[in-house]
């Protein structure tokens, strides 16, 4: 039975999707639409926009359209952007008469994974996860009904299942690509199983882009950017090209920017990651801790993210309560930051020093979430019997009861 600890983040973003569905379902359109801008989830006239964009590319590609190029089915007319993979349940009946049933469905799996996180050790650590998960990035997903909440989903699984979470994690690359970093996950299985596993992955991957390369490349090239001062995305890009942007620098200086600012990081992160200690940890805590990690950095660093991407961070977070809590803070903080946005400054453009000090705060916590990938890899019992030369390494080898207390 679930501790009422691990319950409470789910009822509090449970309870606040509930007050919206109701307010919604009875006819108080208005009311939902300000509740929705209030907490910083940017309804659309009709809930979950986004998973409208992957039924109505499923119908479109079923009635023939080419749906990289055009998708008359969408009521933006948005392209495809995503995997070839959708387009497979083409096959299926999925029309955009399905929209409400699917994003109803994948919002209770989401709220319902949340229950399975590692619950807080007491309520004073139990507060700031209840908090982030009832944020303005979680309800902007839901809202949604976003492709991310399923990835969620996913690599909950792929975190708790061990053997078949690996081809859970394989899917998840498969579908949205960046989640094949969810196969760190071996390096928890002894060294040869982890390289039979990258190795068996790589392969399959290899067969798909022989069977389905042109159309997953037309897929990520459809990937859409935005402008560095959009508050509503995170992501390196957004320092760098905003920073020379406003000193005058051409393009080519940004992206020289934002390359330095990336090698600072990964230096820091592995100076740092030499006197990091989490033995304190539980082993549950420090592998949501790998899976939060690897998602967030490999994110921030390949691309630009919609603000419901930091949902995420929910997987670090039972950890970082425990191990930083003013990081575990600032996590929270950038959660909220739509809804704090809209509460104090309305829908008028940041200024240049709150922007700055956003984007300055997602690079810290990118620092730190970095700092502790390298670590936990480090310890990892495949990386600790490949380069057994630590006594750290060591120590994690003969004794991992102490590690997993």
């Amino acid at each position: 039975m679930l501790p009422l600890r691990a319950v409470v983040p789910a009822a509090a973003a449970a309870s606040v999707v509930l007050l919206a569905g109701l307010l919604y379902g009875f006819g108080y359109r208005e009311q939902y639409q300000a509740l929705a801008e209030a907490w910083g989830a940017a309804p659309f006239r009709t809930p979950f926009l986004d998973m409208h964009a992957v039924t109505a590319a499923v119908e479109c590609h079923r009635l023939g359209f080419d749906v990289y190029v055009q998708d008359p089915c969408d009521v933006f007319g948005r392209v495809h952007g995503y995997s070839p993979l959708w387009l497979w349940l083409a096959v299926l009946p999925i029309t955009t008469a399905w929209d409400n049933a699917l994003g109803l469905g994948l919002a209770i799996l989401f709220l319902v994974s949340l229950a399975f996180l590692p619950p807080g050790r007491d309520w004073r650590r139990t507060v700031p996860i209840a908090l982030a998960a009832a944020s303005s990035a979680t309800m902007f997903a839901v809202e949604r009904a976003n492709v991310d909440l399923l990835v969620f989903v996913m690599a909950m699984l792929a975190a708790r299942l061990r053997a078949t979470g690996y081809a859970i994690s394989l899917l998840a690359g498969m579908l949205k690509f960046y989640p094949i970093v969810l196969l760190v996950l071996a390096v928890r299985e002894r060294a040869v199983i982890c390289l039979a596993i990258w190795a068996v992955s790589l392969g399959v991957i290899a067969l798909w882009f022989a069977l389905d390369g042109a159309e997953i490349l037309r897929g990520m090239a459809n990937i859409p950017s935005t402008h560095p001062f959009d508050d509503n995305v995170f992501g390196a890009h957004n320092l760098a090209f905003g920073l020379a942007e406003k000193i005058g620098l051409p393009h080519p200086w940004a992206s020289v920017l934002q390359v330095f600012l990336l090698g600072v990081v990964l230096c820091v992160a592995v100076w740092l990651a030499r006197g990091v200690r989490l033995h304190t940890l539980t082993e549950a805590e420090r592998t949501y801790l790998l899976v939060g990690s690897a998602l967030l950095v490999s994110c921030f660093v390949l691309a630009q993210n919609v603000s419901y991407r930091a949902t995420h961070l929910l997987f670090v977070l039972p950890a970082l309560v425990v191990y930083c809590r003013g990081a575990a803070w600032l996590v929270v903080l950038l959660m909220w930051s739509s809804g704090l946005r809209r509460l104090i400054y309305g829908t008028g453009a940041l200024p240049f020093g709150i922007w700055l000090a956003h984007e300055l705060a997602w690079w810290a916590v990118i620092t730190l979430l970095a700092t502790l990938l390298l670590r936990l890899m480090r310890q990892a019992p495949a990386v600790a019997a490949l380069f057994p030369s630590t006594t750290t390494n060591k120590r994690f080898l003969a004794a991992p009861r102490v590690l997993r207390e």
